[in-house]
């Protein structure tokens, strides 16, 4: 199919309108014509609703496509026959046939279409509102009749529900159309000689339109099954007016363009072996920390593989004391520990020894009005103006004279552009970004409050549920391997570090792994050697003694732990 050059009737934004339409046209035009000799002959049926219906069938069509065209294949003039009634220029008057099949034979009668339902005109546009009206309409009207198909139906449900808040207008335009329909807007009192005649040609000009909206509705919305022959396809992102404003350059278009090409010229651009070398750099150092690369990262349980949330509340925003890879991460870069709301707490912390509080708050001030509501950009420029950069004020910063400037005349050239006025102090806030990165983040890590931190950080107090009772949260491990075990103590240095009275042969027990206080029945069934060869022998009281000491011994292992 070719595509002409003009523009279809709806607007200069919509789709091209394809040829073959205008070509239809100017067939079915030629079909309708009143003259015997070149239109196709109407005839009424008395079998129909009204005797005043006319219509044509299918061999009446196909004898006059071979007769115009020169068609000898009757097969070739009944597809485009078929054509004709899929497009919607002619239809047929029985709705229940199921296909718009048009046959060589007159088992079927048809119309034509009034060009008003014409496909691709400005009037005629079927949008989901026009056809949530139409159901809308037939619904109110009788329902032997007019009753909606099982399709239609559950068609009209769903728009109901897309179209929940124009549901009053949808059922107001309904009601008007059924109310014109019955008021008799197809009345034509000066071609009438009586009321009787009146009645029979209004109620005939009803049937007709009734007829040629359902036809005009299953084609652009046919029932499952059927071929949808007006579908467009996908919808522009960019309308033809737009494309062809773009198109249209002047001084400014090419000063632009050529200031583009200047930078991109100027950009650096690095050898591609460079790139994948950085990437493979930044890939190894951020591993460790990624959970789904590294399992170790997911400690103290991976909440993607079960149903532990334990992860999740060790990682909040603003934990009592953070994990050890966060505080760790915040040495890897100064971005880290910014984008980390934890971070960028125990970073305004340190400032706050340091008596330069001020940069951090600065900084966020202008990060919460950048992503702030419009209505409140005028009014957060002129707090941060008052409290950071006019002269005595409470929390100044510390900028250039030149970046001050810079600032003021920004603020000038936007006043009145909310939108603007969101960057107005980027300079300011980058030149703070980079005092920052460079002076306090390196004292920071330096400092007593991070060390402290990582220490903390590694040595977490460990929860872990007794006798299957409490929150059912698990133990938080280590991040690091477990300290070595302490070489066995002689038997001067445990009697200097006992902290049980009496000379018990616990003691001189080998040092083992500690058990949970899950398994505390299983105590006697892992002892080692050493103490199973004491107790060999020994007499029951001194046993039971030997046993209650082993006891307390792991009571103040597990009190420690809680």
């Amino acid at each position: 199919m070719t595509v002409q050059r003009e523009v279809m009737a709806v607007d200069q934004d919509s789709k091209p309108r394809l040829s073959v339409f205008s070509k239809m046209e100017k067939m079915i035009v030629a079909m309708a014509k009143a003259d015997n000799e070149n239109g196709i002959v109407m005839r009424a049926k008395r079998n129909l609703f009204s005797d005043q219906i006319q219509s044509f069938s299918g061999c009446d069509i196909v004898d006059w496509l071979k007769r115009q065209y020169n068609i000898t294949d009757v097969k070739e003039a009944c597809y485009l026959a078929t054509n004709l009634c899929q497009y919607g220029y002619i239809y047929p008057i029985d709705f229940k046939l199921s296909s718009y099949t048009v046959k060589y034979d007159r088992s079927a009668e048809y119309r034509f279409q009034a060009p008003y339902f014409w496909p691709f005109r400005k009037d005629g546009t079927a949008d989901s509102i026009k056809y949530a009206i139409y159901l809308q309409k037939r619904s109110l009207r009788n329902k032997q009749k007019h009753g909606l198909e099982p399709y239609e139906q559950e068609a009209f449900d769903k728009l109901l529900k897309v179209f929940a808040d124009k549901k009053e207008f949808i059922e107001k335009q309904a009601r008007e159309q059924v109310r014109m329909t019955k008021a008799g807007l197809y009345f034509y009192g000066h071609q009438v000689t009586s009321v009787s005649e009146a009645k029979k040609q209004r109620r005939t000009e009803k049937i007709l339109l009734d007829l040629q909206e359902r036809a005009f509705w299953r084609v652009h919305r046919p029932r499952p099954g059927c071929i949808q022959t007006m579908e467009e396809g996908p919808k522009r992102y960019f309308q033809p007016s737009q494309m062809a404003a773009r198109r249209r350059k002047n001084k400014d278009t090419y000063r632009a363009e050529i200031k583009f090409l200047k930078k991109a010229l100027e950009k650096p651009k690095p050898k591609l072996s460079k790139v994948l070398e950085s990437y493979l750099t930044w890939n190894e150092q951020y591993q460790e920390y990624d959970p789904f690369l590294d399992q170790n990262a997911a400690l103290p349980s991976n909440p993607w593989i079960s149903d532990d949330t334990l992860f999740w509340e060790a990682n909040d925003t603003l934990v009592k004391i953070p994990t050890e890879l966060r505080v760790k991460k915040w040495a890897i870069s100064f971005f880290n520990l910014m984008k980390d709301e934890q971070g960028s707490h125990e970073f305004e912390v340190f400032l706050s020894t340091e008596y330069s509080q001020e940069n951090i708050r600065f900084w966020k001030e202008v990060e919460d009005m950048k992503h702030g509501p419009r209505s409140m950009i005028e009014e957060s420029v002129n707090r941060i103006t008052s409290e950071f950069l006019s002269n005595n004020a409470p929390r100044e910063i510390n900028i250039d004279s030149k970046t001050l400037e810079t600032v003021n005349r920004n603020k000038e050239e936007m006043k009145g552009k909310p939108e603007s006025l969101r960057y107005i102090f980027d300079p300011a806030q980058e030149h703070i970004y980079l005092l920052m990165k460079k002076d306090s983040y390196p004292r920071f890590l330096r400092s007593d409050q991070y060390i402290n931190l990582k220490e903390m950080a590694h040595n977490q107090p460990i929860k872990k549920r007794f006798f299957g009772f409490g929150s059912g949260k698990t133990q938080i491990k280590r991040q690091t391997p477990s300290p070595k075990l302490k070489r066995r103590s002689t038997s001067s240095e445990r009697e200097a570090n006992s902290d049980i009275s009496g000379d018990s042969p616990i003691h001189s027990i080998t040092p083992m792994h500690s058990y949970s206080t899950g398994n505390l029945k299983d105590m006697d069934m892992k002892q080692t050697p050493s103490s199973s060869r004491f107790l060999k022998g020994s007499d029951s009281s001194l046993l039971k003694r030997k046993k209650f000491n082993l006891l307390k011994v792991w009571l103040r292992i597990y009190n420690s732990f809680i």
